[in-house]
């Protein structure tokens, strides 16, 4: 598999012990980015900004390839050899760990999380590479993450079809992207999840100000592409869509540790 795959693992603060969530973000920025990451790996922590987990944390591992991660990480979740042996390799990580551990969880299991691999996305979008948090220049991109669900009798090999054939018929609203991902582990084996990266907030509010509720502008944008719009009426005869009343968190970046080598 040569597509990209991502690793979704979500994050709690101890909050009976005091930890705010200014404490924790500011941590992971000033120090938690300092520790060291497998190569191949790229991670970026996200706080839930509206939807189900509206201020709880995602923290996102993105690699090239499933191969990348399963050189560090099994399907259970359970750390290879190799990566024991790149742990041991950097003890001055320990100290940054347990300053970590004494504020929130970490992304080691017993943390529920996901592996999941890219079915499609969108290579036209005009969101570009590069960082998802940058407080220099006030980068903090958004990721929406909504959960699907297949209609009764529809099996999953159709399902994925559809998208195969169809996906290059789908236009975002500029400074969106779209995936779709499918759980190839972990606590969402099997299941589907469109995650929409966006460039930053102002670009999300443009289309979508409140949960749900559209603007104009994106009433607009529907009309001047009808295609992509009666692609989605195509994809809702096989699968539940994004959005009400599918389990949804729009989350913000709050800090990040660019791929590793």
């Amino acid at each position: 598999m040569s597509s990209s795959v991502y690793s979704f693992f979500y994050i709690a603060i101890d909050t009976e012990a005091g930890v705010t969530h200014q404490q924790f973000e500011a941590f992971v920025r000033e120090k938690g980015v300092n520790l060291p990451c497998y190569p191949g790996w790229r991670w970026t922590l996200f706080r839930g900004l509206r939807g189900e987990r509206v201020d709880q944390y995602l923290m996102l591992f993105e690699m090239k390839d499933a191969a990348q991660r399963a050189r560090f990480m099994q399907d259970d979740g359970e750390l290879t050899a190799e990566a024991t042996r790149f742990w041991q390799q950097h003890p001055e990580a320990d100290a940054l760990l347990a300053g970590w551990r004494q504020l929130a969880t970490f992304a080691h299991r017993p943390t529920l999380f996901t592996h999941f691999t890219l079915l499609a996305e969108n290579t036209l979008s005009t969101v570009v590479p590069g960082p998802r948090f940058d407080a220099r220049n006030g980068t903090a991109r958004i990721l929406g993450t909504h959960y699907l669900a297949l209609k009764p009798g529809v099996q999953p090999q159709t399902f994925e079809r559809f998208i195969a054939e169809n996906a290059g018929r789908i236009v975002d609203y500029p400074g969106w992207k779209f995936h779709l991902l499918k759980g190839h582990s972990g606590n969402r084996l099997d299941g589907y999840v469109v995650m929409m990266e966006i460039e930053s907030e102002a670009a999300l509010n443009v289309f979508y100000p409140q949960p749900d509720i559209a603007t104009d502008s994106a009433a607009d944008f529907a009309r001047a592409h009808r295609d992509t719009k009666q692609m989605y009426e195509e994809w809702k005869q096989l699968a539940s869509f994004s959005g009400s009343p599918q389990l949804y968190t729009d989350y913000i970046a709050v800090a990040e540790a660019g791929e590793c080598r």
